[in-house]
């Protein structure tokens, strides 16, 4: 689990800060490094809040149009990154609150799996689990998730995360651990262990 923010690395922070001054200025230069740093870290965000790739793309496409757009009202308070995952945080708010949508795949459009009868088992159990894990995920309420990807999934620190989201560093940790403790439930409920799950 890989730090985001000043806290993982000052000097990335100043780097950061200047590229986002290299935005202000119109230099494409700048927005083109911020991407380079902040789309992985961000579509995987995006794609664990919405649950569908497609419109984590599209989120994450807006985060940065946003950014380019926005970068005058950045104020320096927070780190970049905090600042993004902030704008991201608020996109997915949105696209959630926007559309309840129900997704489908008919099972005629599954394909086969191929391939030794053991590494087609690994790999169905692979996915097991992450689809179980993205259902518990998707269980979770909105600001529950936000938090816990933020905090497990990105390793933002808590108070990071309570600078991106506007609410307290104590409101983080009560949302993680509720989210913690409604994993657990789920996990136990449907007889898998939480460790299980995450490994």
């Amino acid at each position: 689990m890989r730090a985001v923010g000043p806290e993982a690395d000052p000097e990335r922070h100043v780097d950061d800060a200047a590229l986002l001054d290299r935005v202000r200025r119109g230099d494409p230069a700048g927005a083109e490094g911020l991407f380079d740093r902040y789309a992985g870290p961000l579509l995987g965000f995006t794609e664990r809040m919405l649950g569908v790739k497609a419109e984590a793309e599209e989120v994450t496409q807006d985060v940065f149009v946003k950014m380019i757009s926005r970068a005058d009202q950045y104020d320096g308070r927070a780190s970049v990154s905090t600042w993004l995952f902030a704008i991201a945080a608020n996109a997915c708010r949105d696209r959630l609150r926007s559309s309840w949508r129900t997704t489908s795949v008919p099972l005629e459009g599954v394909p086969e799996p191929k391939g030794t009868d053991e590494a087609v088992e690994g790999g169905l159990l692979e996915r097991e689990r992450r689809q179980l894990v993205r259902s518990a995920l998707a269980r979770l309420t909105p600001e529950q998730r936000e938090v816990l990807v933020l905090a497990r999934y990105r390793g933002m620190p808590y108070a990071d995360i309570a600078r991106a989201l506007g609410i307290s560093e104590g409101a983080v940790k009560t949302r993680v651990f509720r989210a913690l403790e409604t994993l657990k439930k789920l996990f136990a409920e449907g007889g898998s262990s939480w460790n299980a799950a995450r490994s």
